[in-house]
């Protein structure tokens, strides 16, 4: 249980055009860094996983990490590190962990512990006052988990907080993926609207900003090494991290044929098709699946360099993404470091956080909203 240490030492609260953040769950940085774009200082992040708390040191240097679990955290502690008082802060943000309410869980994933830790953020936001929260999760979190949605929003109306949440496709707003996602905004006894969409289907933006594609975000890269290639020192990659995995000749052979019949593995000829698939047809239909290259990604997941965990096949190469790729297309920039014992935990990381596009825009609705009631 451990808080590393930051550049900055203790912390004053926030001066004018410079406003206050703290992330809560953070992961490897994702929602940190669109709070930094939209101009947030945050202060302090709090992580328990031991490779996402390195990778979040490792990019964002300046923040005090508590590295533990957040349930052993306490408001006085994060004050006092911080030199604050409560209600100095600007705002509170936190993606708490989600794996009982997404639609690929099982019933008995319904009872993950991890789905109480929303109970932290509501404790934590309550306790530190901030004049404003961001929470983001999977959009099944208000029907699923509709107990505990409804202990936080009840939470939080009772503390003075005026809520706003919508189930949100972030291809709407820049990121080259589509990924719905629940996001809820509480500003103390002010209304923050949602964000205004950005960018739209190309079928009907007409002259206003397009989705972004696979295309816009990865197509600059050459080909990639593989795995084996590159352990062996034979050959660097040009980036770090982009490599791909090293597949056997039948799952090469089924990205292939995907790839020019329909993208699907339900276009697949029964020599390709796997046993466990002709038992259940109707299973996922993604897996072994190649991405368009001129429409946004789908959903980043932590299996996203995996071609036998969903549709992470490469548009134009029979082979999955690398994580370089997968971190492009959650809007990353090219030299975001990530740490992990192994290429799993890297796409773990990846396919957790929250775009940093998405962040940007979302912190930059609060901060207007912010300043607006400042006036």
């Amino acid at each position: 249980m451990t808080a590393r240490r930051s550049n900055i030492g203790r912390q004053t609260p926030s001066r004018e055009g410079s406003l206050t953040a703290v992330d809560l769950f953070s992961g490897c940085g994702g929602l940190s860094s669109g709070l930094k774009q939209a101009g947030f200082r945050v202060l302090a992040a709090v992580e328990k996983d031991t490779d996402a708390a390195k990778s979040y040191a490792s990019n964002h240097p300046d923040v005090k990490l508590y590295e533990m679990d957040i349930r052993a955290l306490t408001p006085a502690r994060v004050l006092r590190d911080l030199g604050l008082k409560r209600g100095e802060l600007d705002l509170v943000a936190g993606c708490p962990p989600c794996q009982g309410f997404t639609r690929l869980t099982e019933k008995r994933r319904r009872r993950d512990p991890r789905n109480l830790l929303i109970r932290e953020f509501l404790r934590l936001v309550l306790a530190l006052r901030p004049r404003a929260c961001m929470l983001e999760n999977v959009p099944g979190l208000p029907r699923k988990g509709r107990r505990l949605f409804g202990e936080l929003r009840r939470g939080l109306e009772a503390a003075g907080y005026r809520i706003k949440y919508d189930v949100l496709e972030l291809a709407d707003y820049g990121v080259p993926q589509f990924r719905k996602r629940l996001v809820l905004f509480a500003g103390l006894k002010q209304e923050i609207p949602l964000p205004k969409q950005t960018h739209w289907d190309p079928e009907i933006a007409g002259s206003r900003a397009c989705w972004r594609t696979v295309r816009d975000a990865i197509g600059f890269l050459k080909k990639p090494p593989t795995k084996s290639v590159v352990l062996a020192r034979c050959k660097k990659p040009k980036y770090a991290l982009h490599f791909a995995r090293n597949i056997a000749p039948e799952v090469k052979k089924r990205l292939e044929y995907a790839r020019e019949n329909g993208r699907s593995r339900r276009s697949l000829p029964a020599s390709l098709v796997l046993d466990c698939h002709r038992r259940r047809p109707d299973g996922y239909s993604d897996v072994y699946g190649v991405m368009k290259w001129d429409a946004p990604s789908p959903t980043m997941t932590s299996g996203c360099t995996n071609a036998s965990k969903g549709r992470f096949g490469h548009p134009r190469q029979p082979r999955p993404l690398t994580p370089r790729e997968a971190a492009l297309l959650q809007t990353f920039p090219l030299d975001y470091k990530f740490h992990g014992e192994n290429l799993d935990d890297i796409a773990t990381q990846i396919g957790n956080a929250l775009p940093r596009r998405f962040a940007k825009v979302a912190a930059r609705t609060i901060a207007a909203s912010l300043a607006a009631e400042a006036e």
